[in-house]
């Protein structure tokens, strides 16, 4: 072997040897809690599950005085859960969880963390009160009108009936997550950073 190609021969091993002394790999053990910050407004209305939203990091990963990943990088959210409000019955339901982020060497990382999870205002007793409210007031009137319990029988069921056009008149009890939120969840499975 000529001595130029045997001299770029050890130069290469050199090279790789030291690349490959200077790559170290961190550790990121679960239970790490994860800061960051929602990029886009959720709306239990429109958001659906398996959708994905943006968002960043609003504190930076350190482990050992190493810095894993920097605060302002990219990072996705994973909606579990989402069910919008009904009408009548049902509330609406909001789950999510931390699905990757961007390591400080560029590189994204798919993450398993704990979930958010919220539920909105409840029906029930919203239209309970409407339903029942109605009921008194339509056998009140029934009463007033027929004097026997046929007329009050039918003022509460037309009462009632009312009622519940009402209840369904108040709309949904959807809810937004408004971006700019910010949250920390915890790591459920480590992370493995080369840096």
């Amino acid at each position: 072997m000529p001595f130029r190609f045997r001299a770029l021969f050890i130069l290469l091993i050199t090279l790789s040897t030291v690349a490959t002394a200077s790559a170290r790999t961190i550790v990121v053990p679960a239970g790490t809690s994860i800061h960051f910050k929602l990029l886009r407004t959720i709306n239990t209305a429109s958001a659906r599950p398996g959708q994905p939203v943006p968002a960043a990091l609003t504190a930076p990963i350190v482990i050992d005085g190493v810095t894993v990943a920097r605060a302002g990088s990219p990072a996705e959210v994973h909606i579990s859960n989402a069910e919008a409000s009904g009408r009548i019955g049902g509330s609406a339901k909001l789950t999510f969880s931390l699905a990757s982020i961007t390591l400080a060497n560029g590189r994204t990382v798919g993450v398993r963390t704990s979930s958010y999870s919220r539920e909105g205002k409840a029906h029930a007793k919203h239209n309970a009160t409407y339903i029942a409210g109605a009921g008194v007031i339509g056998a009140l009137a029934g009463q007033a009108l027929g004097g026997n319990r046929d007329a009050t029988a039918k003022g509460a069921a037309i009462g009632a009936g009312v009622g519940i056009a009402a209840a369904a008149g108040t709309g949904k009890f959807d809810f937004s997550v408004a971006a700019g939120h910010r949250f920390s969840l915890r790591l459920r499975s480590s992370i493995r950073a080369a840096v």
